[in-house]
Parts: structure tokens; sequence; C-alpha cells
């Protein structure tokens, strides 16, 4: 993977990360407060109109958080050739930025795609482990060293706009500054915050600041930390005999989930990760397609599009709700983010 050089913004002051510590200990407890009170909720429906308001009020609180964050756009390559019946691991230049389990997209744009799911990072930080081959309608297969592996939450533009060949990208997007070509799934994002390890405010080390994620409430330079979608049941057009995304047949199938806060040690890989649900389970993302168009207009719908060059994320949610009429509705909530910081390397 290539790996580029940077420096912090000289503009971010002591004010600045002492807002932002704070900032992120009231957007966490409010998050919590919410989901603890919406997990009934959800179980038994929303009406579309609570579902919006509290996706609204989750994508303010993590635009609190994202404000003062540095983004990453996580992907690697293969070191070692990949067999199709390996579950064991595989090996990649660096896995920073990977969430501590998750899905890798390996051999994008070409015949030999697969989806495979991993438990855990080992201590180098060159192993996925405890693999489940062909996830998400995919079929394990055969990689040569030097492919191509991608976390599912990354969504990131590609260089050429113009016309692009099918193979460089996933997908066509809606975006604040207009159409975009991007390549993944834009199911999460991955990100690192000021710290303090001493549990203060002090967030600067040799004039440097520190960065990390809080983890078990300690805040490591070595954390990381990821908003993922976390798939909960699905949702059959079939079954309930409706046409949730207006595409003209009943067949597809969906994910129903909740957004999910993780951080974890990067340095000890067995150490348990923090988790926190964001908000209630009304997300929807279409099954074997996430990030696919989800209303029909011709554009895809991923979740987090991040553009590390401009260091604007543009979260873009669909939730599920129910009609006055018990009817089930779909309808986005989006916003576009500007981080401050520069992104991870």
């Amino acid at each position: 993977m290539n790996t580029r050089q940077r420096r912090l913004r000289a503009g971010f002051t002591l004010v600045e990360t002492a807002i932002a510590a704070t900032l992120f200990g009231v957007v966490v407890l409010g998050i919590l407060m919410v989901s603890a009170r919406d997990d009934q909720r959800s179980k038994a429906g929303l009406t579309i109109g609570v579902a919006e308001m509290r996706a609204q009020q989750m994508l303010a609180a993590l635009q609190e958080e994202f404000v003062h964050a540095r983004g990453a756009a996580p992907r690697a390559v293969l070191t070692q050739a990949l067999s199709s019946n390996d579950t064991a691991g595989i090996t990649v230049d660096s896995t920073l930025g990977f969430p501590d389990s998750g899905l890798l997209l390996i051999d994008r744009g070409n015949g030999s795609i697969e989806r495979v799911r991993y438990a855990q990072l080992d201590a180098t930080r060159t192993r996925f482990l405890g693999l489940t081959r062909g996830e998400q309608c995919t079929t394990a297969n055969s990689h040569s060293s030097g492919a191509d592996v991608l976390w599912v939450g990354l969504a990131e533009p590609i260089l050429l706009q113009s016309s692009p060949p099918a193979a460089l990208f996933d997908g066509r997007a809606r975006s604040s500054t207009g159409p975009v070509f991007f390549r993944g799934d834009g199911a999460g994002f991955s990100y690192r915050v000021p710290v303090d390890p001493a549990g203060g405010a002090d967030y600067l080390a040799a004039g440097n600041v520190r960065w990390g994620a809080n983890v078990a409430h300690v805040g490591l330079e070595a954390g990381w930390a990821a908003v993922v979608f976390v798939p909960r049941f699905t949702y059959e057009e079939s079954t309930l005999g409706f046409d949730l995304n207006a595409d003209g047949d009943t067949l597809d199938v969906f994910d129903i989930g909740q957004l999910q806060r993780r951080t974890w040690d990067t340095s000890d890989p067995t150490a348990p990760p923090s988790e926190l649900g964001l908000g209630p389970t009304v997300i929807v993302q279409e099954r074997c397609n996430w990030g696919g168009d989800l209303n029909g207009d011709g554009f895809d719908d991923p979740m987090f599009l991040w553009n590390a060059d401009t260091r604007r994320l543009h979260v873009k949610i669909h939730v599920l709700g129910q009609s006055s009429s018990n009817a089930p509705i779909m309808r986005a909530v989006e916003t576009t983010i500007f981080l401050r910081n520069v992104p991870e390397s």
C-alpha cells in the first residue's frame, strides 16, 4: 500500500482539542441514551417520523465527533497468495485502519471478486485471522499476491471521473459537489480522535496532537475507531408483498441494521473492543449490494463516501419506518461533514 507522509494542521489548538474532547463525551453519552430508548421501539417498528428524527440526531452527533477527527481509507495489498480454501488468515502489507473484525473486499473489478469476513487482527498488523469465505453472495476464489484488499466500509472517489472503465469503479453516487464515481461499499468510516492517556485534557505531546481512540474509557494512542453498519434482520419483499425500493418488483432482500461505534487497541489484538450501538435498528442496505441504489434514482447510495483529498465525508442513511396505516416506508437523511485535520496515512 502506498503511504504518504503528512503533517498535522498547524491551526489545531489546545482550545479545539479541549472542545473536541468535551463534545466527544457528550456525544457518546447522548447516543447511548437514545440507543437504549430506541432498542425496544425498534423491535415493534418506528413510525417514519420517529425513525427520521432519530437518524438526524445520530448524524448531528457524528458530525460533532468527526469534525475533529482524522479520517482513514483502509486498503491494503496481499503480500502472499490466498487459496480458495484458506480460512486461517490473509497476509497483507498493513492492517492499520481496518476494524478489529469485519468484511474485506478482495479483487474488486474483476471476475475473482470476493467478500471475506475476518474475526481478528494479529499483533504484527499484517494478518487478518479467522476467515469466512464467499460472503455477501460472492464465491471463494484464489487471489494472487499484489491483489487489492479494501474494507467494505470504504467508499472513495476514483481518480478518473470522466467516462472511467467499468473495472475501475463500483458505483456512481450523488454528493454535495455533484455525481462521483467511487470504489468500495461505503458501509462504515475509520478514524482517530485526540486522546489523553492520563484521562485529562492534555492532548499534546512535544507540540503534536496525540491521536488515538478511547477504548474501555481509556485514551489510547494505539487506539482506533470506526463506525460500521451491523445487520440485525432481513426484509424480504416477496414475503411481505411490498416493493420497498420501488423498482417494479418484489424480489429484493434487504439487510436492516444499526450503526455501531467500535474502538480497539491496535497494539493488543486480544483485548476486547469497545462497542456502542448508535440509534435505532432501522437502517437499510440491499443484501449483497451494500452501497447500491436504494431509491431507484439511478445513483448508488453508499452510507459513507470519503474524499481524503478534500476531507469531505458525505453520509447518507436510508431508514425504514411505518406509515400511519402501518405500511413500510423508506426515507433518506444525509449530511456532508468537513474533517478539519489531515487524513491518516
